[in-house]
């Protein structure tokens, strides 16, 4: 058993990498980067993906437990509790990634063996509106709320990526004196993407001005609202090509209830599925604009890795979404009603923003290191 020090991490999440959206993607770089910083940190996860090794050593300390049922994307384990106890001695230093199932038996465990406790919070949680059972969804989210507000409450730190974000969620609201900020440090692959893949994008890129868009092809992400938007944009700039680097996915019926919007503008939309490594940095290397049509996002880090190949950003008003564009002017913010013309005025004057892409990393840097405590 090591010797206990400040330096022992125990880091619990439900989404971990070879599970590769935001989620696991943030805590993944904050595992890293306190490894980095001479810590020594394990993070215990859910064993989704049957080929991800249950064990791993390396720089970061990886277990993976099973689950026992699925609900939407999540992997439920009663397994991780047990793992949990049984770890929790040799560490001085907890971090919850949330969401997060177990969060309120994690907290309060960690509190009872006096731990230092630090939540680090990715989202709420806020179903579709739209499909689904809207009572089911809603009762969902008071759950979520009810387990995560006290949890919250008893930690030493909480944290997010922007203050911004904080003020405006339903859970974080609470701990605002307790607030540090935190945004991963992404690295995109400097390696040359694949030749089939490359010419794809060389011969879209040829002949139009590339609109590029990521993520779950789900509801809160707004690409609906960029579709709406897209016949006022191709009036102003005909060689308009929207690219779409992500998947539709199974648990929300998101594409199907607008299918006849998204296939009425099918001619002028690329749909290129989950891109990752090299492809995924070539991709970004040939836009002209990136468009974040959130309804809600914390922080997109996508937004991130755009603006690491010099793509200016045109983002929806929502907390913590807009605030790389909002410090650094390196593109536009956008109401849902005037999305085309912001898209538009980056489209025809590109330069005007590429100066102010020397305020980006800056920005960026200031939060690069995740926080073991408070901001006072």
């Amino acid at each position: 058993m090591p010797k206990l020090t400040a330096k022992n991490i125990l880091i619990l999440t439900e989404y971990y990498p070879p599970h590769w959206t935001g989620l696991a993607q943030s805590i993944f770089y904050a595992a890293h980067n306190l490894a980095s910083r001479g810590h020594t940190v394990h993070v215990l996860t859910t064993h989704s993906d049957p080929h991800a090794l249950k064990h791993e050593v390396g720089v970061v300390t990886v277990t993976r437990v099973p689950y026992q049922f699925q609900i939407s994307r999540t992997h439920y384990s009663f397994s991780i509790l047990k793992d949990f106890i049984r770890l929790l001695p040799t560490y001085n230093t907890v971090i919850i990634n949330s969401p997060n199932s177990n969060i309120i038996f994690l907290a309060l465990f960690a509190k009872i063996f006096r731990k230092k406790l630090i939540i680090y919070h990715q989202a709420d949680i806020l179903l579709p509106r739209h499909t689904g059972n809207r009572i089911k969804h809603r009762f969902i989210e008071l759950l979520f709320d009810f387990f995560t507000i006290p949890s919250m409450v008893l930690a030493d730190t909480v944290s997010s990526f922007t203050y911004d974000y904080a003020e405006f969620s339903r859970v974080m609201r609470y701990s605002l004196p307790k607030f540090a900020p935190y945004i991963p440090d992404i690295q995109l692959s400097a390696e040359p993407p694949q030749h089939s893949f490359k010419k794809q994008m060389d011969t879209i890129k040829k002949a139009h001005k590339l609109i590029g868009i990521s993520g779950r092809f789900v509801e809160e992400k707004g690409f609906d609202l960029l579709f709406q938007a897209l016949p006022d944009i191709l009036k102003k700039i005909p060689s308009a090509h929207i690219v779409f680097a992500g998947q539709h996915v199974a648990y929300e019926p998101f594409y199907d209830r607008h299918r006849a919007l998204f296939e009425s503008q099918k001619k002028h939309v690329t749909f290129l599925g989950m891109l990752t490594g090299a492809d995924l940095s070539y991709f970004y290397e040939c836009l002209d604009v990136f468009v974040l049509s959130s309804r809600i996002e914390c922080f997109a880090l996508t937004q991130i890795e755009a603006s690491q190949k010099r793509v200016p950003i045109v983002v929806t008003n929502v907390p913590g979404a807009r605030m790389l564009v909002l410090e650094t002017e390196f593109g536009e913010i956008a109401t849902h009603d005037n999305l085309a013309e912001k898209i538009i005025a980056v489209l025809k004057n590109t330069q005007k923003y590429q100066k102010n892409y020397k305020k980006v990393r800056p920005f960026l840097e200031k939060f690069h290191n995740f926080p073991l405590q408070r901001i006072t």
